[in-house]
């Protein structure tokens, strides 16, 4: 197989049903969405780090820090199809969709995930998943959870699983993180595939692929930080951003970014 070359692409749009505008929230003197790209530069595995919008703003925004934006169309309706037109710009073999509200990613946990895409490029699609922490988690409708197989295939994604009898360390029930993987092949496969029932219910872009039978590959990763999707995640994280030793190191580092 030819060299495998892994992009990161990075979907933002102002519109967010949930939480509108906030890429472009101040945190730190930076936009969200700018704490995400050096976030995601910082791992070193990418050939390239790209933002995918179709607003102007955040598109001006990252250009303003040295970063690259591409513009897309407004009407898509999951963020991977955002993802798949911007990829058709990128010269890659894979991509890795980096939500633009994981503001807590670590660099080091992505490095995980090119490490399983590496493991066997020819598979389709991977997705970072976490231990569940607390029984708050279980039942917070913002935290995508899934199931996961013995060989940590994802199964199923919902955001509620409180009908589930789980025993006190949650299996087999994992959060989704924002982080999923693709192969170009598996990109354009879910770029053509029609929307499916629980994907449009729940919001949840893997549920296209699951219900069209393909596999997703869980990648765990060793810290599982909540994403920002409402206004009471982003006091959360600020929490752990100012109280928790690798997150500060890591915000420290973006702060410090052209010093």
């Amino acid at each position: 197989m030819s060299e495998v070359k892994i992009a990161a692409i990075i979907p933002a749009r102002m519109a967010s049903s949930r939480y509108p505008g906030k890429p472009l929230i101040d945190i730190h003197g930076l936009p969200m969405v700018e704490h995400v790209r050096r976030r995601t530069v910082l791992s070193g595995c990418f050939s390239e780090v790209v933002v995918a919008t179709c607003d102007l703003e955040i598109y001006d925004t990252v250009v303003f820090h040295g970063g690259r934006a591409i513009m897309t169309s407004s009407v898509h309706e999951a963020a991977s199809d955002r993802v798949k037109e911007a990829s058709e710009k990128i010269d890659c073999t894979h991509v890795v969709n980096v939500q633009g509200d994981e503001l807590l990613i670590l660099p080091q946990d992505l490095s995980l995930m090119i490490a399983e895409i590496k493991k066997d490029p020819s598979l389709i699609a991977w997705n970072a998943i976490a231990d569940i922490d607390s029984y708050e988690e279980l039942v917070d409708h913002s935290i995508v959870k899934c199931v996961i197989s013995r060989s940590n295939r994802v199964m199923y994604c919902a955001r509620d699983f409180t009908h589930l009898k789980v025993n006190s360390g949650f299996q087999p029930v994992r959060k989704i993180l924002g982080i999923l993987g693709f192969s170009r092949k598996g990109l354009s496969v879910f770029g053509a595939l029609a929307r499916t029932p629980i994907e449009i219910n729940t919001s949840i872009d893997q549920s296209r692929l699951l219900e069209h039978d393909f596999v997703i590959n869980g990648v765990s990763f060793e810290a599982g930080y909540l994403g920002v999707n409402e206004k009471y995640e982003l006091e959360k994280a600020l929490r752990i951003l100012e109280n928790n030793k690798t997150q500060e190191a890591v915000l420290k580092k973006i702060i410090d970014w052209d010093d």
